[in-house]
């Protein structure tokens, strides 16, 4: 039995997004877990997403939980995400309700919506309020 609580966060610094880390990290505070948050850009958007990353890290740091950051290029961050659940065997997948829209960022409410639909794991979704 796994003694870690394993959950993966959907990132793209939005005010959900952000959300979401928080509520991730409350709970891998409770239950010893490790959090792994994806930041899913599209083509020519690699600096801002390795920006917006930073505070992340320094946040988990801060938090004292372990964790991984990781970035990758895509058009499909719900199928992204879902397939790191399920090939890393996560127990919670974490995201905002809504993202920055498309032209800021690949995340966005249809993501959280499609990650509900197909995830083979349990899904959090945060709302901003």
């Amino acid at each position: 039995m796994n003694d870690k609580v394993k959950i993966l966060v959907g990132y793209d610094a939005s005010p959900q997004s952000k959300k979401a880390l928080n509520e991730a990290i409350t709970i891998a505070k409770k239950f010893s877990g490790f959090i792994k948050v994806v930041s899913v850009y599209g083509r020519g958007f690699e600096q801002k997403a390795e920006t917006s990353v930073i505070e992340v890290k320094e946040s988990l740091k801060r938090e004292k939980v372990e964790y991984e950051v990781e970035l990758i290029q895509g058009s499909s961050p719900a199928k992204t995400l879902e397939s790191i659940a399920k090939k890393e065997n996560f127990d919670l997948i974490a995201v905002g309700s809504r993202g920055l829209g498309s032209t800021a960022s690949m995340l966005l409410g249809s993501v959280s919506r499609d990650v509900i639909s197909n995830a083979q794991c349990n899904v959090l979704i945060v709302k901003s309020q």
